[in-house]
């Protein structure tokens, strides 16, 4: 499960079903409480499966991000000794997308996608090609929204790369991009929280659109002052708020990783959570 909110609903209905339990047998539970606590023993919580799981429910506010588009700020190296051979690759909680090749591309170019077809979050299931054949899913997906984006430039002797085939419900590209030959032109890490969804996303329907500058040497100083410098600009549009029942959450995370209980779900899902990426967002482009 990648959503703080689904986690948090989960904790609630935990506490919700103890709380109506305790209400029925008080007298019972305090003196049992009593009695294990004066003989040091541990107070054991009511076994999982008689919680109604399927009882608990909330509103999701959906969403859905596609590509809009790049720049090239600069290219790779002296702007006078060739262009760069650029292709894109995003990473996603279910998979990954590619682009074809960006041929010729120099210092101030730009270049726009069909957001249409340019889905990041949440692509249909299959290979799809970013730009071509990337389609969102009409029902989106809720906050936590978390993808990554890569930018490589082809080497002309290319590679042996083989693209992994995408399982059951889950994307990937019919092609390589990252392979050993290929220069890192810039990556990124875009986490997205709630809040900063609903900060900018008040009413279904509304757009969001933000620019962001490539990391060219994640995790060190490049020093370099003659490129690669880019920068990719995303959408963001808030979908039709979606009914969602805590049992099918349940069952999904269970079957993902594999919990043998609900409430072993519910702790797995909040060990992995993790604290957002702090992205470099460029001023010159208008939301």
């Amino acid at each position: 499960m990648t959503c703080y909110r689904r986690f948090m609903m989960c904790g609630l209905g935990v506490l919700a079903w103890c709380w109506c339990t305790a209400g029925g047998t008080a007298a019972h539970e305090s003196s049992a409480a009593s009695q294990s606590s004066s003989s040091g023993q541990a107070i054991s919580l009511p076994q999982p499966s008689n919680i109604v799981w399927d009882a608990i429910e909330w509103i999701e506010r959906h969403y859905k991000i596609e590509a809009l588009g790049f720049k090239a700020r600069d290219e790779s190296g002296l702007d006078w000794l060739g262009d760069d051979e650029v292709m894109i690759e995003t990473r996603d909680a279910k998979g990954w997308t590619v682009s074809d090749e960006f041929s010729d591309v120099n210092s101030g170019d730009t270049y726009e996608f069909d957001p249409t077809r340019s889905c990041i979050i949440p692509v249909r299931p299959g290979i799809v090609v970013l730009g071509k054949t990337s389609v969102c899913d009409s029902v989106g997906e809720p906050s936590l929204l978390s993808f990554g984006v890569e930018f490589r430039e082809k080497d002309p002797l290319g590679g042996f790369c083989i693209p992994p085939q995408p399982g059951p419900g889950s994307h990937g590209g019919p092609h390589c991009v990252g392979d050993s030959n290929d220069n890192l032109l810039g990556r990124t890490q875009i986490d997205l929280t709630a809040q900063d969804l609903e900060a900018v996303l008040h009413n279904v329907g509304d757009e969001y659109i933000e620019t962001v500058v490539l990391d060219t040497c994640p995790g060190a100083v490049c020093g370099s002052t003659y490129g690669p410098d880019y920068s990719f600009t995303y959408r963001i549009t808030r979908l039709p708020d979606v009914r969602v029942k805590l049992s099918a959450v349940l069952d999904e995370a269970m079957r993902k990783s594999g919990a043998r209980s609900e409430l072993e779900a519910i702790v797995n899902g909040l060990r992995s959570l993790r604290a957002p990426s702090p992205r470099q967002i460029d001023p010159g482009i208008g939301k």
